[in-house]
């Protein structure tokens, strides 16, 4: 292909973060370089998401400027939403190329590889084959699972993803240890629903089984140096073994972010989620807390679900204010196409929606306020810096930015610059809470 260049959109999960640094390393091992603006592009590459109708509209919003930006550049689209939002362009807006999801793997062998149109491949059942040395940002992602097949009643993911596909837990381990032996001081274990781990491999066990492993396999050389980070659970797995795996991993953050939904059990059944309660997450918390006295935990809610009811709300708000929530994620429900929630009666006006999920973010908000208060007693934490830093980082009057091991942001003091470079992580005490977080003043060196 010779010199060439080019530009990666992503919008979405941490899975396509991951998916899009697997790309990166792989086109500049076949001679691409990455170029910061579409502009000086070659090939202009968005992945991506479509959890949401807002999704589709900004992969569109993407090819729109990609066109204006690079009109000679070859745009290719992929990732969940790639047939969606190509859908209805006009057609200089429309990409070259349209790769779905299913068939993402193939651009590693190189945009040059891919025909114009779309691609089509069959079904595979094997764990897609990316896997990266680095990562853009600070705290890396660690791809361990893809695709679901339980089919929530809203979710398009299915649909999209595919099936179940579990990562052989010794590549796992290895890419955890190339990344920490890089220098990365925190990685997030990620999947599309690590709640499905191993069921397409028995063999691999479940996801409790690969956290054993990979903290058996990293602990002994790297505890006390880096961290794992658990993306997210349901309140299901967290049964008895579940808690005593947690319990007993060195390298795991005392945080939890839980895909709950909802609390109300008549919204969640509507939802395809009835196999667990909001009361399966108070237990387990409580259980948990006896181990991590201080924890941080976050959850995605989805307020204004179809048939959803003013007491339906009042359940939710509720649990939310008994609840120690240190953030959560609120998105009101969105219609996707093809989904069973879409054929559903009961639709609320998207006014309704919008008014039920600012309550619920005002009850969160205010529990967010209370756990970043009591953060102030702590004497101690560490920060992972939460980009990596240049050497610019802390002068000038740039703050260097980090996250504690409770997931809650940390400005951190200029002399931390040396420790932010090495991307390790920060001993750091708390001074002050500001809108951006826990203004912190360094303690000692991590490790």
């Amino acid at each position: 292909m010779g010199s060439w260049k080019f530009h990666f959109v992503t919008f979405g999960c941490k899975v396509n973060q991951y998916e899009t640094q697997a790309l990166r390393e792989a086109w500049t091992a076949r001679g691409g370089e990455e170029c910061d603006s579409p502009d000086a592009a070659d090939v202009v590459c968005v992945n991506s998401c479509a959890i949401t109708a807002r999704g589709e509209r900004d992969a569109r919003n993407a090819l729109f400027r990609a066109r204006r930006a690079a009109p000679h550049a070859r745009v290719v689209l992929t990732g969940c939403a790639a047939r969606l939002a190509a859908a209805g362009l006009a057609v200089e807006d429309a990409p070259d190329a349209v790769v779905p999801q299913e068939a993402k793997s193939l651009l590693l062998a190189g945009p040059d590889r891919i025909a114009d149109g779309v691609t089509e491949v069959s079904a595979d059942a094997a764990f897609p084959p990316f896997e990266i040395s680095g990562f853009r940002r600070a705290r890396p992602v660690l791809k361990v699972q893809d695709g679901c097949r339980h089919r929530c009643t809203y979710c398009i993911v299915p649909l999209t993803r595919g099936p179940c596909r579990s990562r052989d837990p010794l590549d796992a381990a290895r890419e955890a240890r190339r990344l920490l032996e890089a220098g990365y001081a925190e990685i997030m274990i990620s999947g599309v629903n690590l709640r499905q781990y191993g069921r397409d491999r028995p063999e691999y066990g479940d996801f409790w089984s690969l956290l054993q492993r990979l903290d058996a396999a990293l602990a002994p050389e790297f505890a006390g140096r880096a961290r794992l980070r658990i993306s997210s659970l349901e309140p299901s797995q967290l049964d008895e073994r579940g808690l005593d795996i947690l319990r007993g991993c060195r390298m795991v953050c005392p945080h939890l972010h839980i895909s709950l939904q909802h609390a109300s059990p008549a919204v969640l059944r509507r939802m395809g989620r009835g196999h667990y309660s909001a009361d399966m997450l108070e237990r387990a918390v409580e259980a948990l807390r006896r181990h991590w006295p201080v924890m941080a935990l976050g959850a995605d809610l989805l307020p204004g679900f179809p048939g959803e009811t003013e007491e339906d709300v009042r359940i939710l708000l509720d649990f939310v204010e008994r609840t120690p929530f240190s953030y959560a994620h609120v998105f009101p429900y969105s219609r996707r196409p093809g989904t069973a929630a879409d054929a559903m009666s009961g639709h609320l006006p998207q006014g309704l929606k919008q008014e039920r999920a600012a309550r619920i973010r005002a009850a969160v908000e205010a529990r967010q306020r209370r756990f970043r208060e009591e953060q102030l007693r702590l004497p101690r934490m560490l920060a992972a810096p939460e980009a990596p830093a240049d050497d610019r980082a802390g002068r000038g009057g740039r703050p260097l930015k980090g996250v504690n091991e409770y997931y809650v942001p940390c400005l951190l003091p200029p002399e931390a610059a040396r420790l932010a470079r090495e991307r390790r992580l920060i001993a750091v005490r708390p001074l002050e809470l500001t809108p951006r977080g826990l203004r912190t003043a360094l303690v000692e060196d991590a490790g």
